[in-house]
């Protein structure tokens, strides 16, 4: 029974981490296929053969998707931004202390997040909400997208405490 759990474990934590590297793939695509497309319509544009009015809208929209989705990722990567000055003059049981407080910190912030974004992506739905601008386009699936990169940035940081409480250990 015991080798069963811990083999669904592996294969959860598996597809877990393949999800989340997926994710982070899709982003940076999406970033590098949005930087195409841009640099398409500035060609085109000053060529005098016409412009995608709708570019900046979708810009926007892959801007946000994009670090939403990736968000994940870069903190499974420890690629984000940190202040290490202050890190490395610490002995190594205050850094251990600082690291439990900040995955503690992390954990309720993106907790907090998803509950509200799973809140009003359910309100945004159940209304209808639109967004109107040079495309009409549903509100929900944007909040959706920030409850999903939620709910995974709440993973990664109960694994980074974990390996924290292991390396304490």
């Amino acid at each position: 029974m015991h080798s069963t759990m811990t083999s669904a474990r592996r294969a959860v934590a598996r597809a877990h981490s393949a999800l989340v590297t997926a994710l982070g793939y899709a982003a940076g695509f999406a970033m590098a296929v949005l930087a195409g497309a841009i640099t398409f319509e500035v060609i085109i544009r000053n060529l005098g053969i016409g412009n995608f009015a709708w570019l900046l809208e979708v810009s926007e929209y892959v801007l946000f998707i994009a670090t939403f989705l990736a968000a994940p990722w870069v903190l499974r990567e420890n690629a984000h931004v940190s202040v290490d000055l202050l890190l490395t003059g610490l002995r190594s049981g205050a850094r251990r202390t600082l690291d439990v407080i900040s995955n503690l910190l992390g954990i309720a912030i993106c907790s907090g997040l998803t509950w509200y974004a799973l809140r009003v992506t359910r309100d945004g739905i159940e209304r209808g909400d639109m967004i109107f601008k040079e495309l009409v386009v549903p509100e929900w699936p944007f909040l959706a997208v920030v409850a999903f990169a939620g709910g995974l940035l709440v993973i990664e940081f109960a694994k980074r405490l974990a390996r924290v409480g292991q390396a304490g250990a």
